[in-house]
């Protein structure tokens, strides 16, 4: 957050040097230090109420893998529709951090993936099974699969 912010700062000609700052803007540089405010959009202060999670291991790193994907995606975003190749370096480090940090969380996951909610708890096999409805053809006609193993249903 640190680096986009000194970065938008720096785009927008504010130099993040106290002695330097304009008498107009000395108050956001002693309340903030030109840095973001930790508020939301309603001017809320962050508090822990952001922060979600279930006690279940395996769910909560599920949920902070999709987290960091989503981050990578805003920084795809962001990265084709900028130009600036300083910029553009920023947010390739932050993507890269992003991906280092999602590998881990996978890593993380796949050591504990038997535990916690991911554990079979008498689940029914009709709660395993699906159907392959993607190509159908003649061949797959009727079929569904149990456990990973083909079914006929005809």
């Amino acid at each position: 957050m640190e680096m986009v912010a000194q970065t938008i700062n720096l785009l927008n000609g504010h130099d993040v040097n106290a002695a330097s700052v304009p008498a107009g803007e000395i108050q956001t540089h002693v309340l903030t230090g030109l840095n973001p405010g930790l508020i939301n959009a309603s001017g809320y202060s962050w508090t822990g109420d952001y922060v979600s999670v279930t006690g279940d291991l395996c769910a909560d790193l599920l949920s902070n893998i999709a987290s960091e994907q989503r981050a990578k995606v805003v920084y795809e975003y962001l990265y084709r529709q900028i130009n600036d190749k300083c910029v553009r370096k920023t947010i390739d480090f932050l993507l890269n951090r992003e991906e280092a940090h999602n590998a881990m969380f996978r890593e993380a996951f796949n050591k504990v993936q038997n535990s916690g909610s991911n554990q079979d708890f008498g689940t029914t096999k009709a709660a395993k099974m699906y159907f392959s409805m993607s190509e159908p053809s003649p061949a797959n006609s009727g079929l569904g699969k149990i456990e990973g193993k083909p079914v006929s249903f005809k």
